[in-house]
């Protein structure tokens, strides 16, 4: 079988969170059924978007188990299991794994600052212990570290290597690794309001996502588009995507304004979890309007946190 599965659009999923900061299962799964409704071939979840970080570890396994539940083999789930240690690492893909996800999500450690073949060795001592399909994850603004082409190039090689989710806002990397390592994985562009329509031009098989779940249908809309060659119209979604972030993406702390207009969509977005805060009403004022102006949203429904 070929190992290159991971294509199309995969959003990567907000965690919904309760008003009181508790982990809001059926939020979760509603979530993951309005995606797959809109027309993605993959979910991810525990990554940045995630708020991972502020996840315990049994909260975790439900994460994943509530994934995989409501996806109920329609899509493949990819689960963001990434960690600072081996140890770590390799604890949460037990759970990912015990939980039944397709593959799993992992970056390079943080804060540390590594060195590549020290990353390398990371990488290649969790390959050696699991059974999961890994996505690599290069990410430098939330690591601190690159990982570099040439690593991503030599890990391409392992068998258990299927994918890389290229994130470095950096177009040279991300098409110096679809070049050099297409043959092999499957590579996934971020930023697809930004990056989407060269990197598929450039070879890349889909990307990953936080605003997917904004955009709904319009989504696997550009993905298509852009995957047969309707360049046009391509380019016509990808910048009213873009147009829409740029007007509303820096309100707040990440993941706060995908969460605050999955609130005025009507779909399960939920607080964000401390140190983070959730957006003030003035902010979401300026969201509201800033939605109606770009046409996701015609009167904002009432949401239950808003």
């Amino acid at each position: 079988m070929d190992k290159r599965f991971l294509k199309g659009v995969i959003p990567a999923l907000t965690t919904p969170f309760g008003a009181d900061q508790s982990l809001d299962c059926d939020g979760l799964a509603r979530l993951v059924d309005l995606v797959i409704g809109d027309g993605v071939d993959g979910v991810l979840v525990n990554g940045c978007t995630g708020e991972s970080w502020a996840i315990d570890d049994e909260e975790r396994a439900r994460v994943f188990r509530t994934t995989v539940e409501a996806a109920a083999g329609r899509v493949h789930v990819v689960a963001g299991c990434s960690g600072i240690s081996v140890a770590e690492t390799i604890a949460k893909v037990r759970q990912a794994e015990a939980a039944g996800c397709d593959a799993v999500m992992i970056s390079p450690p943080w804060y540390i600052m590594l060195g590549q073949d020290e990353i390398l060795d990371h990488y290649q001592a969790v390959l050696k212990a699991v059974e999961l399909p890994v996505m690599l994850y290069n990410i430098p603004r939330r690591t601190g570290v690159q990982l570099g082409v040439d690593a991503i190039d030599r890990l391409a090689d392992h068998p258990k290597v299927v994918a890389l989710k290229e994130s470095s806002k950096d177009w040279g990397i991300l098409s110096s690794c679809i070049r050099r390592t297409r043959d092999r994985i499957s590579v996934l562009a971020g930023y697809a309001s930004y990056y989407g329509l060269a990197a598929i031009t450039e070879g890349a098989v889909g990307y990953v996502d936080s605003s997917t779940p904004v955009f709904g249908s319009r989504s696997p809309q550009f993905y298509r588009a852009a995957r047969d060659g309707d360049v046009e119209t391509a380019r016509r979604i990808q910048t009213d995507m873009s147009n829409i972030l740029a007007d509303f993406f820096g309100l707040g702390t990440f993941p706060a304004a995908i969460k605050g207009a999955l609130d005025l969509l009507g779909r399960p977005g939920g607080r964000t979890r401390d140190p983070i805060r959730p957006l003030t009403q003035a902010q979401r004022e300026t969201l509201r309007k800033a939605m109606q102006r770009s046409g996701l949203l015609e009167k904002a429904p009432l949401a239950a946190n808003a």
